[in-house]
């Protein structure tokens, strides 16, 4: 069938309408819309409803008794059909009430009456004036004699009557009462915390220490003279094995260098002659050759004197890499690398094609260059070696000794002795096709260690002589020490040296002691009851004093308390770690 009715509740949305039609097959579909459905609340439904059934290539026909549902159609540009117009419509209507379900509605039952529900009142209601109006001059009932006897018992008891304050009287006496604590809060109360941070400065030493070998100064040793302590000597061989690569470069027999023909241009007044392999290069660093010895023409009064010749690339270009296919250029422009600036725009030469004939494809191989440069990096590799070997060895000492013993290996200019380097490297390997190769250094080196404790308890001891009385030692800088050797003795086994080392020092303001009290009596006998700012001015210029600081309670509070009890200082510890390099 191609014509099709659907239905339309009352409530049914837009959505609603779209989803029925999208589910008839037929062409033309009727759509029966009861009064007042929610459709025709607005002709933008409508104009949807007919965008969709455009979409889904239906035509649709309105049927509908609404009023307002005709108008919105007919702005709507949709037909309007009613049952009795359209006798195919008609039919179809009858077809479709045939297959639906005829739903009648449930007639409600009369409800019956309850004789127990509340009935109104026919009287007039009266109210409460017309009530005592009524009760005049006629006597009152007591409803509750009971109650009226409790009342009158009630009322011959005695009362204790507060009366009233006066508004005005209590908020000012609540006022003043608040101004009293506010001026006892501000005189009595008022508290300071003064923040103190010490000056404190960089603290440096040197000391001459001898460092003798403990077989040969046993005797001496044990007399624990000043500033000498024991070392040991330590020896070992050191090997190292590299991978040098190699930087030599050829064409195999599938290279080639690219060719073409340049032509070349004379401005002077002169035969200018070029022999063979003269070479001319690019911007780029690619050099071209002529394979022959040439003379070009002297300048005319039409232009520059021009010759074409051909030219052949070389295999590397001028950085030393290899050209090939790097060499197909286009047309570009060449200068003369053999002259000089200023004669560079006498003659030069221009390409009108491309080159060709350049195939990137080489060998590495071992030159001279790369011998030279791998013995040169196995001396620096094998020194580097030898100190690292050397100080695991000195490790391995003191994890034998144990006990906490630390070892340290004495390192700085000369502390290290290296006997002659030996390099194994095959030199017949020049011109050899691979790229990598090895060679091998060995070397003796020797050197002495000592116990890092001895020597950093003389030089703690150095830096406590030097500390100013008044100050202390807040730190000391172990990865600061430094030695310089200024002289060494083989023949007793004695070296002496100038060790360096760095600490920071800083002013000791302790409460607890004499020094520390008096001077923090001193700073509250000068800012008590001061302002913040000329508090801080005074402690600030003092020499013991780095940064301060001041909190007061309450917080709005413009001064210190004139109450020195109340000021609390707190001390913290100077910034050491940025101090010392």
């Amino acid at each position: 069938m191609e014509k099709k009715v659907i239905y339309l509740e009352i409530d049914d949305e837009v959505s609603a309408a779209c989803k029925k039609l999208q589910d008839v097959k037929s062409k033309d579909v009727y759509i029966v819309i009861p009064k007042r459905a929610i459709i025709f609340q607005s002709v933008v439904n409508l104009k949807i409803l007919k965008r969709k059934a455009a979409d889904e290539e239906k035509k649709i026909y309105f049927i509908t008794n609404d009023k307002n549902g005709l108008y919105l159609a007919k702005r709507a540009g949709i037909e309007i059909y009613d049952k009795s117009e359209h006798e195919g419509v008609s039919k179809i209507l009858a077809k479709e009430e045939d297959e639906e379900s005829i739903i009648t509605p449930i007639k409600a039952a009369v409800n019956a009456i309850d004789e127990e529900a509340p009935t109104r009142l026919k009287e007039k209601k009266l109210s409460i004036s017309e009530l005592l109006k009524k009760a005049r001059g006629h006597r009152i009932v007591k409803i509750s004699t009971v109650k009226n006897n409790e009342k009158a018992a009630q009322k011959k008891k005695p009362k204790f009557v507060i009366v009233a304050p006066n508004r005005h009287a209590l908020f000012g006496l609540v006022i003043s009462s608040v101004f009293i604590l506010l001026a006892i809060i501000y005189i009595a109360l008022p508290g300071a915390t003064v923040t103190l941070l010490p000056a404190a400065g960089v603290l440096e030493t040197s000391v001459n220490i001898t460092l003798a070998d403990y077989q040969r100064n046993t005797a001496e040793l044990e007399t624990r003279p000043t500033h000498m302590i024991a070392s040991y000597p330590i020896d070992v061989t050191a090997t190292k094995t590299i991978t040098h690569y190699s930087t030599g470069k050829k064409f195999s027999e599938r290279g080639s260098n690219a060719s073409g023909k340049i032509t070349i241009y004379n401005t002077t007044d002169g035969v200018w002659p070029l022999v063979e392999q003269t070479r001319f290069q690019t911007a780029d660093g690619i050099i071209f050759r002529i394979l022959s010895p040439i003379d070009v023409p002297a300048a005319t009064v039409n232009g520059p004197g021009k010759l074409e010749v051909s030219v052949l690339a070389d295999q590397t270009d001028v950085n030393g890499q290899i050209v090939g296919e790097r060499g197909n250029i286009e047309p570009s422009k060449f200068f003369l690398p053999g002259l000089r600036e200023v004669s560079r725009s006498k003659i030069y030469a221009e390409s009108a094609a491309a080159m060709s004939g350049g195939v990137t494809d080489y060998v590495d191989y071992v030159s001279a260059e790369d011998l030279t440069a791998a013995e040169n990096r196995i001396k620096d590799e094998i020194v580097k070696g030898a100190v690292e070997q050397l100080q695991a060895a000195v490790k391995q000492k003191s994890d034998l000794v144990g006990d906490n013993t630390q070892y340290v290996l004495l390192d700085g200019e000369g502390a290290i002795k290296l006997g002659d380097i030996k390099i194994s490297l095959d030199k017949s390997l020049v011109g050899a096709e691979q790229k990598e190769f090895t060679v091998t250094g060995e070397v003796l080196a020797s050197g002495v260690y000592y116990d890092h404790d001895e020597m950093l308890e003389i030089l703690k001891n150095e830096l406590l002589l030097k500390k100013s009385p008044q100050k202390e030692l807040l730190r000391i800088n172990e990865d600061s020490t430094s030695y310089r050797i200024f002289d060494w003795d083989l023949n007793r086994g004695k070296i002496k040296l100038t060790a360096n080392i760095k600490g920071i020092e800083q002013y000791e303001i302790n409460p607890e002691k004499e020094n520390g009290a008096r001077l923090l009596e001193k700073i509250k006998e000068h800012i008590v009851g001061k302002n913040i700012e000329e508090a801080i001015q005074y402690i600030q210029n003092l020499p013991e004093i780095n940064k301060v600081g001041i909190k007061t309670w309450p917080a709005w509070s413009p001064s210190l308390p004139s109450i020195s009890d109340n000021i609390d200082f707190e001390i913290q510890e100077a910034a050491t770690q940025n101090m010392v390099e």
